[in-house]
């Protein structure tokens, strides 16, 4: 799975790039005598569903792992080797999260091999996780209703050390431009200068806004919020007649993403208020929902108790980051996130796992599978 090179089509600018190795893992599950659905998309590639059928009276349970990647810029391994030295594997997606779903097949194929078969498995390979999780997103909204089943509970894989994660944080990320007016640097009385209307914006936000973020999960921590990009201008002798900062506010479970917004709007309208001829754009927007538990912490609870049976200590506990465990849970599906690896491994340029980490997936996995009804 890390020879192919499935960089996220929002980098790479390649509008399916987990095509061949959706068609290679869908070649797989087929051979080893597994059901395979492809589920389209618009305007990317399609996810792969792998079904396990064992009986209409059995629950269905979901694995989701994502076939995408960030990109390799500056990686200081062979991105697509998947060379092993001292018992870890190196390449671009070992830990995230090529790991996780190599893991869930072969959990798969011994679970179909085994006398106990609970459930019946499912195992989805979701595309476009690294931007906006547009597979996850379509999944839950267009796909699922056409299954003829409903997950009883969804496991979605990233690299957790094998922790169960209940809850995760959430998103919304826009763009602010400020609006000036461009003209002759030798004259700048005759222009409007946008970045020092955005400086006085970035010095704003972050004293009225950010220092004040109090929001806290007991299992996901405190909320955050910052600016990640910034640019503006044109050349050096022309006064700026744009500036644009990107704004990433982190959410925990319980905030919404629209009330968010408009306390910086009202930041921003404030400014502008006190500034002349200010004026500032909000666009581009984009938001995941915070994932917290919709059962109680039920499917957390049997999943611990499935990996102790396996020898597997895990605990409950959360993340501040997103992953696509947010829109199953967001769908009403029990959701919880595991699998094999150090999230710290995850998009660096050295980025590995530990295949003793890998075993403990498939194993952990498998005990899932069986353990959890």
């Amino acid at each position: 799975m890390v020879g192919f090179d499935t960089v996220v089509a929002y980098h790479s600018g390649r509008p399916d790039p987990e095509r061949e190795l959706a068609e290679y893992l869908a070649g797989v599950a087929n051979e080893w005598g597994f059901a395979v659905r492809e589920l389209p998309i618009e305007g990317a590639c399609r996810n792969t569903l792998v079904e396990y059928h064992v009986s209409d009276d059995a629950p269905w349970l979901l694995f989701d792992s994502h076939l995408d990647t960030v990109g390799i810029d500056g990686m200081t391994v062979d991105p697509f080797a998947a060379e092993i030295h001292d018992g870890r594997m190196y390449g671009r997606g070992t830990c995230d999260t090529k790991g996780t779903g190599s893991a869930m097949l072969w959990a798969l194929k011994e679970y179909a091999a085994s006398e106990s078969k609970p459930n019946n498995v499912a195992v989805l390979f979701s595309v476009a996780e690294e931007h906006v999780q547009l597979g996850a997103r379509e999944f839950v909204t267009k796909h699922l209703p056409t299954l003829g089943w409903r997950p009883a509970g969804v496991v979605a894989g990233e690299p957790t050390g094998m922790n169960v994660l209940a809850a995760n944080g959430g998103f919304v990320r826009w763009k602010i431009s400020t609006r000036g007016r461009a003209c002759h640097s030798s004259r700048p009385e005759c222009g409007h200068n946008a970045i020092y209307d955005m400086a006085r914006l970035v010095t704003a936000l972050e004293s009225d806004y950010v220092e004040k973020i109090d929001a806290t999960d007991p299992l996901v921590g405190k909320a955050s919020a910052a600016i990640t990009v910034i640019c503006g201008g044109t050349q050096v002798n022309v006064i700026p007649e744009r500036a644009t900062i990107t704004f990433d506010r982190r959410l925990v479970p319980g905030e919404q993403a629209e009330v968010e917004v408009a306390r910086v709007r009202e930041v921003a309208d404030k400014l502008c208020a006190e500034q002349r001829d200010m004026e500032v754009e909000h666009h581009d927007f984009e938001s995941a929902p915070p994932m917290s538990t919709i059962d109680d912490g039920a499917l957390a609870e049997r999943a611990i108790a499935a990996l102790a049976l396996a020898s597997i200590d895990s605990k409950v506990h959360g993340e501040l980051f997103t992953t696509n465990g947010n829109h199953f849970a967001a769908g009403g599906l029990p959701t919880i996130v595991v699998g094999p690896g150090d999230i710290a491994q995850a998009h660096m340029a050295d980025e590995s796992i530990g295949l003793d980490e890998l075993a403990d997936g498939v194993t952990g996995y498998l005990a899932i599978m069986q353990g959890v009804s």
